[in-house]
């Protein structure tokens, strides 16, 4: 409890150093940037900075410029989503899935109920109403992305039922994961990009280069998956996890985005009554949502193009 009480100590002088909430409350707001019609204020910038941090303790570790840095590719990457979404949903409107989403949210993030998480929040100056607005814009944006290539979406029902029939065992392999993914604009980037990215893991850790590098959503997270069955997994990505051990780091794996650098956090061996229609619905739905993550990030490419960003 003591220990505790001092990590979060230390946490609120680190913000206060920074960001202090007295200063962000006398300091005027001066725009930094426009996206269209959507601003970006200093005191936007410094807010989004003390949002990752609280996503993300290991963040303080790393150069308070770089930081910013960060906090100015987040709040761009969600304006640019904002203006897309504006074209085809009214943000205002109540959704009854964000409480949901969140309560799975704060769970990942290993908090056991909404006061415990509010608490938490208000150690780095940010608000439950912020965060929820943020997981609205993220699941607006899921929704477009759904709406908009779920029909594009290819499920190989022989491959997975094949699968299923193949691994049928009564225990089986989980893997705790983390991402970063990463794009290059030709091969002969790929090996300087690489480079970089097993430089800062080395120097500042796998969770601070995935927000450092990563153009995933998980980046926020670390680069945080969570718990993944190998049944779930690609060939060629279970091969490459087979091959490393719990603490290391694969090398870069081709996706159809670019390339995915997998950290094995941990592993555990789960007994599992097999249900083969829910395995197959759960195999279904993870394929689904892989390949819709993968659309996500082609489209936002594909729109952030054709916006134009004014510096102030």
């Amino acid at each position: 409890m003591i220990i505790k009480k001092i990590k979060i100590l230390l946490i609120i002088i680190f913000i206060l150093n920074i960001y202090s909430s007295d200063v962000l409350a006398k300091q005027e707001a001066k725009i930094q940037f426009r996206i269209n019609n959507e601003i970006i204020t200093n005191l936007d910038i410094k807010k989004e900075a003390q949002y990752l941090i609280a996503l993300n303790n290991d963040l303080m570790s790393i150069e308070k410029s770089k930081i910013i840095e960060l906090a100015k590719d987040s709040l761009i990457r969600e304006k640019i989503k904002i203006i897309e979404l504006k074209k085809n949903f009214d943000l205002n409107k109540e959704d009854n899935k964000i409480e949901l989403i969140l309560t799975n949210f704060y769970k990942k993030l290993n908090f056991n109920n909404v006061l415990e998480f509010k608490n938490y929040l208000s150690n780095y100056g940010v608000s439950y109403e912020e965060v929820k607005n943020k997981i609205k814009v993220e699941s607006m944006w899921n929704s477009l992305i759904y709406a908009k290539y779920n029909n594009q979406v290819v499920i190989d029902l022989k491959k997975l039922e094949k699968k299923i029939k193949t691994e049928h065992s009564n225990q089986e392999e989980v893997y705790m994961l983390s991402e970063i993914v990463f794009n290059i604009k030709n091969i002969n980037e790929f090996e300087e990009k690489h480079k970089l990215i097993k430089e800062s893991i080395t120097k500042t850790g796998f969770k601070n280069t995935a927000n450092i590098y990563s153009i995933s959503d998980s980046s926020k997270l670390g680069g945080k998956i969570g718990w993944i069955k190998k049944s779930q997994l690609s060939d060629v990505i279970k091969n490459e996890i087979e091959k490393i051990n719990i603490g290391e780091v694969s090398r870069p794996i081709k996706i159809v985005n670019g390339y995915i650098i997998l950290k094995l956090e941990d592993k555990k061996i789960e007994k599992k009554k097999v249900n083969f229609d829910e395995k197959l619905k759960e195999l279904i739905n993870y394929e689904r949502n892989k390949q819709l993550n993968q659309f996500s990030i082609l489209y936002f490419n594909k729109i952030k193009i054709n916006q134009t960003i004014k510096w102030s």
